[in-house]
């Protein structure tokens, strides 16, 4: 796989000295998901269709999704809408950011948020609010970006969507 380096997608996204891991193996992030206690996927609108048949098998792994903006379509015409989830991002990231939040099953909030596509811009602010204001959650961002504001997050691979899948492939082979 090409070396990837750590640049925010937008050039404008510096948040600081604390910038996200940069992972370039998906081992870790099943690793992460099987260590969880409460692992949610929040998955945005800006997927495409070979993305959104590796979201399914996460679905079928058992992994709490939730879709946000027009993504919930994709599910429903998939007829998977009833083991997923649908929130607006900024409700969302409020409720993860209360750490009384029962979760959208009444067990407690999460532990684990991982992230694909969601508007980058959108996405980004949510991982910030995550990474001020929740200590009682990591966030990782599995998405086509570098997102700077995750606790880890992949590089910028959306000019090569082979190598993004592969990395998604390797997550759920290990799951």
């Amino acid at each position: 796989m090409p070396k990837v380096f750590e640049q925010p997608f937008d050039a404008a996204n510096i948040p600081g000295p604390k910038m996200a891991t940069l992972l370039e193996k998906g081992k870790p992030v099943a690793m992460m998901i099987k260590k969880a206690k409460r692992p949610l996927l929040i998955v945005g609108p800006d997927i495409t269709d070979e993305m959104f048949e590796r979201i399914k098998k996460f679905v079928e792994k058992g992994i709490t999704v939730v879709a946000t903006g027009n993504a919930i379509v994709r599910f429903i015409e998939a007829g998977i809408d009833s083991n997923v989830k649908y929130a607006v991002l900024h409700e969302l990231t409020h409720f993860l950011l209360d750490p009384e939040w029962k979760g959208f099953d009444g067990q407690g909030n999460y532990d684990l948020v991982l992230m694909v596509g969601t508007t980058y811009y959108h996405g980004s602010q949510m991982l910030a609010a995550i990474k001020n204001f929740a200590p009682h959650i990591r966030a990782i961002a599995i998405d086509r970006y570098y997102h700077p504001n995750a606790a880890m997050s992949f590089g910028n691979l959306w000019r090569k969507e082979e190598d993004y899948l592969k990395l998604l492939d390797e997550i759920l082979a290990e799951l």
